[in-house]
């Protein structure tokens, strides 16, 4: 099965930027991505160990919600930039099912081409596609 084109506009829109622009303007083109998701709060009662992601060192939180087989995800990180970073990965990936969730591969990331970002943020970013599929896979097992 591949993923329908339409299901990663998002994604796609993000690479097309990012691909347009030098290594300095990345990190602005982030942070305002960061400063754009406080416009939609993340709830405080998410802010808590039991949503914390883990594998990063800044703190990043990300729930996740399922709704007719689609995964939703919505983050909040304490760093502007990884801020932006959880914003960008939560944004591109949600609304899959877990079976296109689980197709999304390491290289998804790496397509993102964030090669200014240091390699702890690049394995910070892969960490959150892994934790982002076991949260989908943990509310499919809770649903069977």
């Amino acid at each position: 099965m591949t993923i329908a084109p339409e299901k990663l506009s998002q994604y796609d829109e993000y690479v097309d930027a990012l691909d347009l622009l030098d290594e300095d303007s990345r990190f602005e083109y982030i942070i305002d991505i960061g400063k754009r998701a406080d416009k939609v709060p993340f709830p405080a009662e998410y802010m808590d160990e039991a949503h914390m992601m883990h594998g990063c060192m800044s703190k990043v939180w990300i729930v996740h919600r399922e709704d007719g087989g689609a995964h939703h995800f919505q983050g909040q990180s304490d760093a502007i930039i990884v801020k932006g970073l959880v914003s960008m990965m939560t944004g591109a990936f949600s609304g899959l099912t877990i079976t296109e969730l689980e197709e999304l591969t390491l290289d998804h990331v790496r397509g993102l081409n964030l090669g200014a970002l240091t390699m702890q943020r690049q394995v910070g970013m892969m960490a959150m596609l892994k934790h982002m599929q076991k949260l989908s896979r943990q509310s499919d097992l809770a649903a069977d």
